[in-house]
């Protein structure tokens, strides 16, 4: 059965048109961690599992498992307002968007909130406003605003990426949530 799943594959591949066929682009990338604290929309929470589905104030909804040490769970009623501290993996790509059309995208970010799809998968479009080298870190802000978020190079390959941006890139970020660690209903 392998070998005609592979027969299969392989004779797709040479009958799809070439303009049909995929090639996979790689992208140079830089992964880092971080803490966000937050006022949220608590949409369930699940203290048997521990877990908690909250919506973030950009229109983002998480589902992620709770700490332990996080807090009382019994606490945060479904449909209420709660302060979230969480964890997170920011992850930039294409480090090196300087150059032509680099200018009209800063500016057309500017003016353009994150569109639904992009909100729902965290990802959004970032300004490179800082590189302190001899710090190893990088500033950046979101398209539409907000505040600047300085992440530290702690790698050596992260220090390499560092040299290879400049201030005034455009780069793409996507989030990856990993875990509530402090939770507790909002005053």
């Amino acid at each position: 059965m392998s070998v005609s799943l592979v027969a299969a594959v392989l004779a797709v591949g040479t009958i799809l048109p070439a303009s049909a066929q995929v090639t996979a682009v790689p992208r140079e990338g830089v992964a880092f961690s971080d803490t966000v604290t937050q006022r949220v929309k608590v949409e369930t929470v699940d203290p048997d599992d521990r877990t908690i589905a909250f919506t973030t104030p950009d229109g983002q909804v998480l589902v992620l498992p709770v700490s332990p040490n996080a807090g009382n769970l019994a606490n945060i009623a479904d449909g209420s307002t709660a302060n979230v501290t969480y964890s997170q993996i920011v992850t930039m790509l294409n480090l090196r968007q300087k150059g032509p059309g680099s200018k009209e995208a800063r500016r057309d970010q500017m003016n353009v909130k994150p569109n639904k799809t992009d909100i729902e998968a965290g990802r959004f479009t970032l300004t490179v406003t800082a590189v302190d080298l001899p710090n190893n870190t990088v500033s950046v802000i979101e398209g539409d605003g907000g505040a600047v978020r300085t992440y530290k190079a702690n790698t050596i390959a992260k220090q390499d990426m560092l040299k290879k941006i400049k201030v005034g890139d455009v780069v793409i970020g996507l989030t990856t949530p990993l875990m509530v660690t402090a939770v507790s209903p909002a005053n």
